[in-house]
């Protein structure tokens, strides 16, 4: 099976070692018949830098549909966007025939089967807004109990383990103690590229979701199922 997972810039925004560390950690979760490539639109903002804003993706969109268009074109059986705000989910799945899954759509399905009082760990202040929309989209606004922004920018990201572990295990205890039954890391970028899910959960003790795992796992799944 063939997965193709599109980043969300130019291959040329990033450092060498960003693009490999977001491979390896995709790939740690796939079985043995997935064949995933990570692929990149042509055009489009950078999304990659600090202050980011959902209109850095929203024109960027047009170029993830090129992009996805081209993975079936090539014989890809799957295809996804690598962020969890899903970002032109609605109009690549619109416009291909082979699977489109959403990492963010898949977490909050397996989220919403294991509890209903959820939390989220949100990337940064800019993109509070966006998340709140895409709970109302969803119709579960009212299972988020609590949401808190990490503010560790994606370029800083290498060097900020400790602040980000520190700043993320904060976040999860204030959830615990507002009820929430689990954690949903809303980001893909920072977590889990630069600090694993198990760790947050250990310094916290609260079950704490992989939208990365999940959503890679739910595509294996369904690509295995349609053949």
């Amino acid at each position: 099976m063939r997965l193709r997972v599109i980043l969300p810039s130019l291959r040329e925004v990033y450092p060498d070692r960003e693009v490999e560390l977001r491979t390896n950690t995709l790939q740690k979760f796939c079985g043995s018949r997935t064949d995933l490539e990570i692929g990149f639109p042509a055009g489009g903002v950078a999304t990659y830098k600090k202050s980011l804003t959902w209109k850095d993706f929203e024109k960027t969109i047009p170029e993830y549909l090129v992009a996805a268009k081209e993975a079936e074109e090539e014989g890809f059986n799957g295809v996804m966007v690598h962020c969890v705000y899903d970002p032109g989910y609605d109009q690549i799945r619109r416009a291909l025939s082979i699977l489109v899954v959403g990492f963010g759509q898949s977490v909050f399905d397996v989220a919403l089967q294991i509890t209903d009082r959820f939390a989220m760990i949100a990337p940064n202040d800019s993109l509070m807004k966006e998340a709140y929309d895409i709970l109302d989209q969803f119709g579960i606004r009212d299972r988020m109990v609590h949401m808190e922004p990490l503010n560790v920018e994606l370029p800083d990201a290498h060097e900020s383990g400790g602040i980000l572990l520190e700043r993320a295990v904060s976040i999860a205890k204030n959830a615990k103690e507002k009820g929430a039954g689990l954690i949903i890391p809303f980001g893909l970028a920072l977590i889990p590229t630069h600090l694993q899910c198990e760790d947050i959960r250990e310094g916290a003790c609260i079950a704490v979701l992989s939208p990365a795992e999940i959503g890679i796992r739910q595509a294996e799944i369904i690509m295995a199922a349609v053949g």
